[in-house]
């Protein structure tokens, strides 16, 4: 089996994703609940496979000769277990952009499984996880006795209209920081982070949800890890429970006018920062990096996952993008470390 399938290829991240894997000489199979999959497919003059995520026999005979499923379709606590359930019965290595604790943590329940099925199961595949994750790893092979982990991010650049809901829909809900192990309740934005990359300086606030809260414990094994993220204004104010009233205006009746996504020209000048500093209590390791503009940025780790896992450069069960370590980081174009 060598097919790459993705599903959600409907979506803003879908297209970009296939597009990019067509540039770069594969021909993924696209799937969808609906038959604008088949728009993507046309224009890119691939096939094209409709099906909703209700039927399991079903979603398995799609999976059949698919040696990759990459699952860009949003609402990742929805989708993750009848896919990865099928994955498990096709013998299909699953990859997804599962970007925050609970849908890292929901993959991570397979992990058994997949190590039975002979199958790889890697959540946060995109920006807000893979560099980060990576970033951490090496962090914590510098400094192997750190017990300390703080991961920050920023970016320039657009943000899509899916990103857009699923941020603004639990924006003032509590998260989680890792302390002694264990993921414990925290607020968002309760705390500041000065930090600086490539020489630009940022503030970023406190975001309880990323998934490296759940991702770098498993790939690093530090026990106590806190993550930041550099917001507008706006939302860090409604990260404490202020201005909901325009939250739920732009959920109910705003969204459809935002963007779809970035724009072309954010696509090629938009850049993201990445920090990660491993602490003993005694010393630090300082990882940073800057890549291109963040869904630029995701689609070319799903391009470097896929290339690699196509070539047979995998593990079975559950596994982070720290796996594969500065190795897929350097085959991305326009990533500097600093």
């Amino acid at each position: 089996m060598s097919e790459i399938l993705i599903y959600g290829a409907a979506g803003y991240t879908g297209r970009l994703c296939a597009e990019e894997l067509v540039r770069t000489g594969l021909r993924p199979r696209l799937g969808g609940r609906n038959e604008a999959v088949r728009v993507t497919a046309r224009h890119l003059d691939l096939k094209a496979t409709i099906f909703d995520l209700s039927e399991p026999r079903e979603i398995e005979q799609h999976l059949r000769g698919v040696s990759l499923l990459l699952n860009l379709s949003g609402q990742f606590l929805t989708t993750q277990k009848p896919l990865i359930e099928a994955c498990l019965a096709s013998g299909t290595h699953y990859v997804d952009l599962a970007g925050e604790v609970e849908d890292t943590s929901n993959a991570f329940a397979f992990d058994e499984r997949a190590r039975r099925a002979n199958i790889m199961i890697m959540p946060g595949a995109g920006f807000n996880v893979a560099p980060s994750d990576i970033a951490a790893g090496l962090a914590k092979q510098s400094l192997p006795d750190a017990n300390e982990l703080v991961i920050a991010l920023a970016t320039d650049g657009g943000v899509s209209r899916g990103t857009l809901k699923g941020m603004l829909s639990h924006i003032e809900h509590p998260g989680h920081r890792r302390v002694g192990g264990v993921l414990v309740t925290a607020r968002p934005a309760e705390t500041n982070l000065d930090f600086q990359v490539a020489g630009r300086k940022f503030c970023a606030v406190y975001d309880p949800w990323l998934g490296d809260l759940f991702t770098a414990g498993v790939s690093t094994g530090i026990a106590n890890i806190s993550t930041y993220s550099v917001l507008p204004r706006l939302a860090v104010v409604m990260m404490k429970g202020r201005l909901l009233w325009l939250r739920d205006l732009i959920l109910n009746h705003l969204l459809p006018l935002f963007p779809e996504g970035s724009s072309a020209r954010q696509l090629r000048n938009g850049r993201t920062y990445v920090l990660a500093v491993a602490s003993n209590g005694k010393t630090q390791q300082r990882v940073a990096l800057t890549g291109p503009e963040a869904y630029r940025f995701t689609v070319l780790c799903l391009r470097e996952i896929s290339r690699m896992v196509i070539a047979g450069k995998w593990s079975p069960g559950f596994q982070t993008p720290a796996l594969y370590g500065r190795e897929l980081l350097d085959g991305i174009e326009g990533v500097k470390w600093d």
